[in-house]
């Protein structure tokens, strides 16, 4: 009978290791949606995440398999606000319907993957090399798209490197995503180069909230003694030294052989001329919408305007703010959503654990005033199970080693 039962675990541990490292490389990579967007394959992102769901459902037969209460809790908050705001102060309409079959979405795709990252520490180890994997792939193909501008779209983004996800911001805020997690897995003299090779990576999306977020995480990094201080000034002057030598000339000469387009030559201009006060096209569309949302929020403080409310715009794009976003769309409490499920994923770290939970936290919520997909990308959304389920399993090791020394 215990061997049955032995050899029944075996099969469920590789299993959800299978799970796991699956869900890695077809959700973090975005490769899931690039594969249907470019018509290789037909089945929409919604199938690979229905599947994956059901795929968990094994696992809860498994007796150390739980999701947080944190993220219960806060998943059934944010399900049972979208639903009452639904009803009392959405207009009725298709985009607000959409809206709400995105949040249910996001939350079936948030219990999934915590259940199939949850606890087991060889599956976290296993799942910070897929990532690390992952990133090194990513920032591969940034540089062969970054030469071949066409390569991931017949249409290009002029210099501006995309990769597997749709946008050069996601490509950028992955790269940094992936950095947090998997650099602690490497022997320390390979981290800086790691943590340079990705900064060169987001370089090439020219994406500014993702450079800054970079510098941040770096910064974070340092303080949490995770990279060294003497060494990342050594090689900070080195790269400076290595730029200069190469000279302005040959860089221009680059730029224009690339073809790059007005956005992307905008962005570079932008960066040589950050202390000035000219801005570009996309910082001031950013501009526009922010204020136009911030307007729809002071109008209702309290209630807000209902889901979806910032899509009923006749302009192409929303706030770029999550925070803004949902205080347009819930009032006050709408500015809490995200920062409260980053707490739910974080509070209880341990270990090292605690400084990729700070990482983590700190990147997102500067994330929030770039992005307001925050909570429906996949390739994030399966971050912060990865941060639920680190954070349970550090507090389990942390629990038996205090038990064990007693």
């Amino acid at each position: 009978m215990n061997h049955f039962l032995n050899k029944k675990i075996d099969l469920l541990f590789y299993y959800q290791c299978a799970l796991a490292l699956g869900a890695v490389f077809a959700f973090f990579t975005d490769i899931n949606s690039y594969l249907y967007t470019s018509g290789i394959v037909s089945q929409p992102p919604l199938f690979w995440i229905l599947g994956f769901a059901v795929a968990s459902i094994p696992l809860i037969l498994s007796q150390d398999k739980y999701i947080p209460l944190s993220v219960i809790i806060w998943c059934f908050g944010f399900i049972f606000v979208s639903l009452l705001w639904f009803v009392l102060f959405s207009p009725s309409g298709e985009l607000a319907f959409e809206e709400l079959r995105k949040r249910l979405l996001a939350v079936i795709f948030i219990i999934a993957m915590t259940l199939i990252f949850s606890r087991n520490q060889t599956i976290h180890y296993l799942a910070q090399w897929a990532i690390f994997l992952a990133v090194l792939i990513a920032v591969f193909n940034n540089i062969y798209e970054f030469f071949n501008p066409a390569a991931f779209s017949s249409l290009g983004n002029g210099g501006r490197a995309t990769g597997f996800y749709l946008n050069p911001n996601s490509n950028g805020c992955a790269l940094i995503l992936g950095m947090i997690f998997s650099v602690s897995i490497l022997q320390p003299i390979y981290r800086l180069p790691f943590v340079s090779i990705v900064g060169f990576g987001v370089l090439l999306t020219f994406s500014r909230g993702a450079i800054l977020g970079w510098l941040v995480t770096v910064i974070i990094f340092t303080i949490a003694r995770i990279l060294h201080l003497n060494k990342l000034l050594y090689w900070i002057l080195g790269i400076g030294i290595f730029i200069i030598s190469l000279g302005s000339q040959w860089w221009e000469e680059l730029l224009q052989n690339l073809n790059l387009n007005t956005n992307s030559l905008e962005r570079i201009a932008w960066f040589q001329n950050i202390s000035t006060s000219d801005s570009e096209d996309s910082a001031d569309s950013r501009l526009e919408v922010a204020q136009l949302a911030w307007q729809m929020f002071t109008k209702h403080p309290f209630f807000g305007n209902g889901i979806g409310s910032t899509l009923t715009w006749n302009i192409e794009i929303s706030t770029h703010n999550i925070y803004l976003y949902y205080m347009a769309d819930h009032g006050i409490i709408g500015a809490l959503i995200l920062p409260l499920l980053v707490y739910a994923v974080t509070q209880h770290a341990r270990g090292e654990t605690k400084y990729i939970g700070l990482a983590f936290a700190a990147f997102i919520l500067l994330w929030g005033l770039f992005s307001h997909n925050v909570l429906e990308e996949r390739y994030i959304l399966i971050m912060f199970s990865f941060m639920a389920a680190m954070t349970g399993a550090s507090r389990l090791e942390q629990k038996f080693k205090l038990g064990y020394q007693l």
